[in-house]
């Protein structure tokens, strides 16, 4: 009978700001509580049930063995769907 190995995988992270898009590749330590970028607040909290939202992530798989996982702040409240930012409004742009 073979023994099952254990699956090993190499896990990179990413972090992608949700006013400027910039991504900041983590190397073992925290996310950042601001982009490096723009400044932006990363962590994101609903008005509503006045609770922290949790960041989403997206994974892919560019080589076997290696899994790379963006985490991008949330638009909406996991808890309550609340909408965590206000739409931007747009000069000459008609409703």
């Amino acid at each position: 009978m073979a023994k099952n190995k254990p699956v090993r995988y190499q896990l990179k992270v990413d972090v992608q700001c949700g006013a400027c898009g910039t991504l900041t590749h983590l190397q073992g330590e925290d996310f950042p509580k601001f982009c490096p970028c723009c400044g932006a607040i990363m962590e994101r909290y609903c008005l509503a049930c006045q609770k922290r939202a949790d960041m989403f992530f997206e994974e892919w798989w560019p080589e076997e063995g290696e899994c790379v996982r963006t985490y991008t702040p949330a638009k909406r409240c996991s808890r309550c769907n609340a909408l965590l930012e206000e739409p931007q409004e747009h000069p000459g742009y008609q409703h």
